[in-house]
């Protein structure tokens, strides 16, 4: 378990460091609520997955670690993603 938490620490910071890099700076108080949560829910999300899934999955040999580690990728990669659009949609021109 603490070999996927590691593994997936540097690809986690640095799509959470892109996420915060790339806020804008018009963008609405609403959206900078959802912007904060996003930051916090994503890493909590990842560190779940691997942690429950650890816990729950009886699975014998590397194949559970890359499934945890990929799942909670693509976690991360889908909340962050959802963050995005409604940024785009939050400061989208008329």
């Amino acid at each position: 378990m603490w070999v996927d938490l590691l593994i997936s620490a540097p690809v986690t910071l640095f799509l959470l460091w892109l996420y915060w890099y790339s806020a804008p700076d018009r963008a609405p108080r609403w959206s900078r609520l959802i912007d904060r949560a996003v930051l916090l829910l994503s890493p909590l999300a990842v560190v779940l997955i691997i942690v429950l899934g650890h816990a729950r999955i009886d699975f014998v040999g590397m194949g559970l670690n890359v499934m945890l580690v990929a799942s909670a990728y693509l976690t991360l990669i889908s909340v962050l993603g959802l963050g995005w659009l409604q940024r785009a949609l939050a400061i989208r021109p008329g």
